[in-house]
């Protein structure tokens, strides 16, 4: 009996070793798409891909699955981008979620076998006519990534500390862990239309705790979540439901809940994925050309830092003006010891800006500016960037174009002058210091791109199609340009402000009429 229960218990502890080695496994690949772009900075890079690569996407990348989920807005659509995690425990195991949401639910779909594993209705109130969100913003907290090689040793006889106790569900609070160890349950934030911020489990949908407001009315048109500490932010547009337009932040470490913002009057913001954020926590939009009210600090035709304290920190305004935006947002990386800033530059340009001083000592000077790449005069829906950096730190940028693409220099690689859009490549050179944007490609002929994505150096790009086209998938070599795969006529109809979410060699979209779809190398089973 005593050598029975010792091998039980031997069992067990083998079973639970495997368990602590597959989930240290499965975090470091876990290929987490936690929040719009990927980061605070929105890159547009996932940095843990590692089964995509440029030779076996040409060979093993396709269709996946689709599932409708909801039914698609009466009134116009808003920005939306699936999020992806990794590698969650439930009942049944490992689990890869994809998270999206409609005008007032949040589905969690099943990332391999495409099947809906949660949703939570949270009760959509009626908009204004050009008030209304077709998606909630949703924000992934990222799961705790546990390093077991580096618990400190205790000395012998020393017992351990005691773990905090676990809240009980009616006593836990936004942002705040629950308790119980390492194993502790995380959670997504939902804003709602009411401008309540909720936070849901992960893997369940189960409300998390109470919700607290954020936003001051119902209807405010927020664009977008982003997170930088315990920080949310989100900015408002379109004067909708008495929400002054510009930047919104809720503090989820003081016990309060304290919001605050940065109104620009009379200047639109452009930021339809919301404020992209430098790692100190500033926030960068892109502003619409206008007038600016006598009492306001607000820079119409600009790229704006908003500082934590929601006052103007810096801001570049490209002589000469910018193009027609409709929506553009800024992608903010490192290199070296530098934070650099991509942005719009004057029109039809790309302009490189130094974090630290946007626009030089006269808020007119970029770092560099390439010569225009768009088509002057045209106009813009949705223009985005992103960046990739090889092993061996070369530094690469990808600009997605709503308009047409003129690139002079002879020695880019192009099949033509896109009439509808493109994504562009550029190489980031490095001179003494002295820092430039080659331009290496220009793709085909695009039509709606929406931002591009990189992993592993494989670019995912998305032209989104219009009522008139349907979207298109493209797959392309980050180095050459080449098409490694395309969709063709997979997608019957178009997305409209469809972001792309990747990972674990998945590409994920919705289109306009609420179906979620699922590209990439499929799982071995």
């Amino acid at each position: 009996m005593k050598t029975r229960r010792l091998g039980r218990a031997a069992g067990l502890w083998c079973a639970f070793a495997s368990l602590c080695a597959t989930a240290v496994i499965a975090q470091d690949q876990r290929g987490d798409w936690a929040m719009t772009g990927s980061d605070a900075g929105q890159v547009g890079w996932q940095k843990d891909e590692q089964g995509l690569t440029p030779d076996n996407a040409a060979t093993q990348f396709k269709f996946l699955w689709k599932i409708k989920l909801g039914q698609p807005p009466k009134a116009g659509r808003s920005f939306s981008e699936p999020l992806l995690a990794g590698r969650l425990i439930n009942g049944e195991g490992f689990k890869d979620l994809v998270y999206w949401s409609s005008v007032d639910t949040l589905f969690a779909v099943d990332s391999e076998l495409g099947s809906l594993v949660w949703k939570k209705q949270f009760g959509a109130s009626s908009a204004p006519s050009g008030c209304g969100v077709s998606s909630l913003g949703v924000l992934m907290e990222p799961p705790v990534v546990i390093n077991f090689a580096a618990r400190r040793r205790r000395p012998p006889g020393t017992p351990p500390p005691p773990e905090p106790p676990a809240a009980k569900s009616n006593e836990r609070k936004l942002g705040v862990a629950p308790g119980g160890g390492y194993f502790g349950l995380k959670g997504i934030y939902v804003l709602t239309s009411d401008g309540m911020l909720h936070e849901q489990v992960m893997t369940t949908g189960a409300d998390f705790a109470p919700p607290v407001k954020f936003l001051p009315s119902a209807n405010a048109s927020a664009n977008g979540l982003n997170f930088a500490g315990k920080t949310i932010f989100t900015t408002t547009s379109r004067n909708c439901g008495g929400a002054p337009d510009g930047i919104w932040a809720i503090d989820l470490a003081a016990g309060t809940y304290p919001v605050t913002n940065y109104d620009v009057g009379k200047v639109k913001p452009l930021a339809l994925t919301g404020p992209v954020l430098t790692p100190d926590g500033t926030s960068v939009i892109v502003t619409a050309p206008g007038t600016a009210d006598a009492s306001s600090d607000a820079h119409p035709g600009s790229v704006v830092a908003i500082g934590k304290d929601m006052k103007v920190k810096d801001w570049y305004t490209p002589e000469g003006g910018m193009a027609s935006y409709e929506a553009v947002s800024p992608v903010i990386f490192g290199y070296k010891e530098k934070v650099l800033v991509l942005a719009p530059g004057k029109d039809g340009s790309i302009a490189l800006l130094n974090a630290a001083s946007l626009g030089g000592a006269d808020h007119h000077t970029p770092l560099f500016e390439t010569p225009p790449i768009a088509k002057s005069g045209d106009k813009h829906t949705w223009d985005g960037f992103a960046t990739w950096q090889e092993k061996d730190g070369t530094a690469w940028v990808y600009v997605s174009i709503s308009s047409g693409v003129s690139v002079s220099d002879a020695s880019v690689k192009s099949t033509g002058s896109p009439t509808h859009g493109a994504t562009v490549a550029f190489k980031l050179d490095d001179v003494n210091g002295t820092l430039s944007l080659k331009p290496v490609w220009v793709s085909d002929d695009m039509v709606n791109p929406a931002p591009p994505r990189i992993m592993n150096g494989v670019v995912v790009a998305l032209a989104g199609g219009n009522p008139s086209t349907h979207a298109v998938l493209h797959v392309l070599n980050a180095k050459t340009g080449a098409e490694l795969y395309t969709s063709k006529n997979e997608i019957p109809t178009y997305t409209q402000l469809s972001g792309l979410a990747v990972g674990d060699s998945h590409a994920l979209f919705t289109d306009h009429e609420n179906v979620l779809y699922s590209f990439g190398i499929p799982l071995e089973h």
